[in-house]
């Protein structure tokens, strides 16, 4: 088990179908699957390279593959379903009937070809722009990242029409005021759009706790030392270990 994070029993066995499925047309496995997603949640904590992975979690070259094919069959997307059993574990729903949507502009550290682009407050910022779908404990449902550039609305819309009918319960959409665009798509969606506004002369503070599930998501997550920047050169990347850090972040809330 790896010394910074790595799925329980348990967890294993509600995400085993979705890393190893049944059937699966191949050759055997060389390294276990368990012990590739362990690698994976390795890399996303510590923010290592992927060829100074420890020998213990065997060929690197091998963990990378994998994680591309899993990146191109959106299975750590899939994997964040996890959500529902720490919901389960706090006495609510599995699935939310609320959900708050917040966006985070994170600098780039790649050098080379990349997605990013200025953006985020007075467009100074070269990097990427992420985005989040959060329940209210706090637990990330749905992620997506971009280049910098476009608005958190653009950002926002683009991850509610691939994910908002993954959520079958949903009646509810609460945001800060820079998600006022978003009332004419909730409207079509037969949901309710809460925004909040901020204070006069109070930046950055909002009125409602429900908002600040967001900030606390991206807080979280910002522990995860390979989202301290954005090193990937896709978005499907960039993406991709928001969702792996998701899937860590869920496997701690369960176990604590």
């Amino acid at each position: 088990m790896s010394f910074a994070i790595a799925l329980s029993d348990e967890q294993w066995e509600l995400v085993a179908d979705l890393f190893d499925p049944a059937g699966r047309r191949s050759a055997p496995a060389v390294i276990p699957r368990r012990q590739m997603v362990d690698a994976m949640l390795f890399i996303a904590r510590t923010g290592c390279q992927c060829r100074y992975l420890p020998e213990r979690y065997g060929a690197w070259t091998a963990v990378w593959a994998q994680w591309r094919r899993w990146r191109a069959n959106e299975v750590w997307a899939a994997a964040m379903a996890l959500a529902a059993i720490v919901r389960v574990l706090h006495e609510r729903e599995p699935a939310p009937s609320m959900f708050m949507i917040d966006a985070q502009t994170v600098t780039g550290g790649r050098y080379g070809p990349t997605f990013h682009e200025p953006g985020g407050r007075g467009g100074r910022t070269i990097g990427t722009k992420r985005t989040l779908l959060v329940e209210i404990l706090g637990l990330p449902l749905a992620a997506d990242a971009c280049s910098a550039r476009p608005h958190d609305v653009v950002a926002a819309r683009e991850l509610l029409r691939e994910r908002i009918d993954d959520l079958p319960r949903l009646r509810a959409i609460v945001g800060d005021r820079a998600y006022t665009g978003l009332a004419r798509l909730a409207a079509r969606k037969g949901l309710s759009p809460d925004i909040m506004r901020t204070p006069a002369g109070r930046p950055g503070l909002h009125t409602a706790p429900t908002v600040g599930q967001g900030e606390h998501a991206f807080a979280q997550l910002g522990r995860w030392r390979r989202l301290s920047r954005c090193y990937e050169g896709t978005v499907a990347s960039a993406r991709t270990w928001l969702e792996v850090a998701s899937v860590g972040y869920f496997a701690w809330r369960a176990s604590t």
